[in-house]
């Protein structure tokens, strides 16, 4: 079984290939809920020691010169 570093690490891999692959443009990216925390986990260490997703919620990063921001996290508005 691959361990939650692992993944966290796949992750940030994963989004940085993203953003180097489509500069400049707005990617959706649909995923299982532990992956996206993990990832979260892995790139904002100081805002996400610990995360809940809730299904079919959305999260909004953006990555700015280097540097991710989440500017929306877990939103289930949409469901309402």
């Amino acid at each position: 079984m691959e361990k939650f570093e692992e993944v966290a690490k796949r992750g940030e891999q994963f989004l940085e290939e993203i953003i180097l692959r489509y500069p400049g443009k707005r990617i959706l990216i649909v995923s299982h809920g532990a992956f996206i925390g993990l990832t979260l986990k892995q790139i904002l260490p100081a805002v996400f020691q610990d995360t809940f997703i809730e299904n079919t919620s959305l999260t909004i990063l953006n990555n700015m010169n280097g540097s991710w921001d989440c500017t929306l996290y877990n939103c289930t508005k949409h469901l309402k």
